[in-house]
């Protein structure tokens, strides 16, 4: 291997073009520089200095290796840039998992933010289920994960840190001809007699609406199960049920379907990121889980649903998802 300390002694006897000149800018003794390239010279195989007077010329063979020893200095500066940037948190790779309504209300926007602020952290995003994302993470083949509180939830790892993000609203999701339709707000337990639309037993979504009809003192009467919003939408379009959404899904109300606020106290989906303690003080982690947590509390991060109906139509920005996230 080559020595780039030797390198270096061997570049500024090139711009000296004396041994003793060499010794006194690198604060050494004249003896020192040459024992050290001697040792060079043997390192690399080839004779790197030929004497010219009072001074020393470079070989061609040196030259060779210094136009080497230009590039790795080079590289060097680049690499101690960037462990520079690195312990900033401007440069870096970050693995996030994530369900699919907190990818397109939480996870977009942070990485929209990123690309301004820290174009060369990367993160790259998956959609993979609870309790499989907390596995992984444990694993350490993500970096950061994205959750639902919820009763039926797996109890966190205590080698996970838990920080809360938002808390989603529920709203109902109604055919257009409901009596409730127009209502400003409709109260949970009016819909007691409703045929249900739900996702899968088990998912995040249907354990936070069943504790909350079981709230308003009733279980629901699920007749379909569907776990992407485009579905459930069109099953309520068609007259088949009505159904509790996530607000962060940002479903707009159409002339077949509307969305209504729940009266009183709405039920919520506290959404969390978890990372491995510890973990959270890596620089580019703290920037990438602070991204997170600024997009998810910016001023409205999901869309309120409104009160009012214009022909059952009401403004809003359509969006698509699962609703078992």
């Amino acid at each position: 291997m080559i020595d780039v300390r030797r390198l270096r002694l061997l570049r500024e006897l090139d711009k000296r073009g004396t041994i003793v000149a060499t010794a006194e800018a690198m604060h050494l003794t004249p003896s020192a520089v040459s024992q050290q390239l001697a040792v060079l010279a043997r390192e690399t195989g080839v004779r790197l200095l030929d004497p010219a007077g009072r001074r020393v010329r470079l070989t061609p063979a040196a030259q060779v290796l210094l136009e080497h020893a230009d590039i790795l200095f080079a590289q060097m500066e680049r690499a101690e840039a960037d462990l520079a940037a690195f312990d900033e948190g401007r440069v870096g790779s970050v693995s996030v998992a994530a369900f699919t309504t907190a990818i397109s209300g939480i996870v977009a926007p942070a990485l929209l933010a990123l690309r301004e602020s820290r174009p060369r952290l990367r993160l790259s995003v998956t959609d993979v289920p609870e309790p499989d994302c907390f596995d992984q993470l444990l694993a350490g083949d993500l970096d950061l994960a994205i959750g639902i509180t919820h009763a039926g939830a797996r109890p966190l790892d205590s080698r996970l840190l838990q920080i809360p993000l938002l808390d989603d609203p529920l709203d109902v999701a109604l055919p257009a001809g409901h009596p409730y339709a127009s209502a400003r707000a409709v109260p949970l337990e009016a819909l007691r007699s409703d045929e249900f639309i739900a996702s899968r037993p088990g998912t995040a979504c249907r354990e936070v609406a069943h504790a909350a009809c079981a709230a308003a003192g009733f279980v629901p009467q699920v007749l379909h199960n569907a776990d992407d919003f485009t579905a459930v939408r069109a099953l309520i379009a068609a007259g088949c049920g009505i159904s509790l959404m996530p607000r962060l899904a940002r479903l707009s109300s159409t002339p077949e379907v509307v969305l209504r606020p729940i009266a009183g106290v709405s039920p919520i989906r506290p959404i969390f990121a978890a990372i491995r303690r510890g973990s959270q003080q890596a620089p580019h982690l703290s920037a990438a889980l602070a991204a997170l947590v600024a997009a998810a509390r910016s001023p409205d991060p999901v869309p309120t649903a409104s009160p009012v109906v214009h022909g059952g139509v009401r403004s809003g920005c359509a969006g698509t998802g699962r609703t078992g996230g």
